[in-house]
């Protein structure tokens, strides 16, 4: 049987490649935040780079490339990730970092991932490349984050055998005393523009995937609703 993702359709062939990868991706190794071991790993098994799925403004590929620098961009690919549920909870500093203050103090807020271990939980996203020569900045980019295998299909070559790459996820356990997500933040208005221009520089169906598979913090309303609210001008990001 297939399986229906809002304006996407995965045959049966699908469908059972991707459930016996997520099966092969619960047995791969997570790295907890620092990640300190994953350079050295990576060099041990012969790779240069990590395999990283951006899904909130890594997608953006001028925010990207601030941080890395180098890894190529042309190697860039959508995909979607499974098991996983996209949703604006985790908590940024309260002056906003590079993103500016915030325009009340609950919407700091930027992207995360939770792991549902069901398949119609599905996020778009890009496939990064990541070179070892980055992953220190991501380190320091991405604090609190772990580093998590997921399971991936290929936006356009979605003919192509299915895939475990790795995803950025902060966990809603406490970290060094410090609880990093929260269920009452509201998206950061500033890391929202760039998030979405980001989704959108890839097509219209890839935006139209992106706003319902990423939810407030509720883990329920997706940010489609929400933006039509709160963000009137929503448009002009592009």
């Amino acid at each position: 049987m297939g399986l229906e993702l809002h304006n996407l359709s995965l045959s049966a062939e699908e469908v059972k490649g991707v459930a016996a990868k997520m099966a092969e991706a619960r047995q791969e190794r997570r790295y907890v935040y620092p990640w300190d071991s994953v350079e050295e790993e990576l060099e041990r098994h012969g790779h240069t780079t990590l395999p990283l799925v951006g899904y909130g403004s890594l997608v953006n590929l001028a925010s990207a490339t601030l941080t890395l620098r180098d890894s190529s961009p042309e190697l860039r690919e959508p995909v979607i990730a499974f098991g996983v549920r996209r949703l604006f909870n985790c908590e940024m500093e309260l002056d906003g970092g590079r993103y500016g203050p915030p325009i009340n103090p609950l919407a700091r807020a930027a992207l995360n991932v939770r792991f549902t271990d069901e398949m119609r939980d599905a996020i778009n996203g890009v496939l990064v490349p990541t070179s070892i020569k980055d992953i220190g900045p991501l380190r320091t980019r991405e604090v609190g984050y772990d580093l998590m295998p997921v399971a991936c299909l290929r936006w356009v070559l979605r003919g192509q055998p299915p895939f475990v790459a790795y995803i950025l996820s902060c966990p809603d356990q406490p970290q060094g005393g410090r609880k990093r997500t929260h269920d009452n933040l509201e998206p950061h208005r500033e890391y929202y523009r760039i998030c979405r221009k980001g989704a959108a520089k890839l097509g219209v169906e890839f935006l139209r995937f992106w706003l319902a598979t990423t939810y407030l913090a509720d883990g329920v309303t997706p940010v489609g609703q929400w933006e039509a609210r709160e963000v009137p001008d929503s448009g002009e990001m592009i």
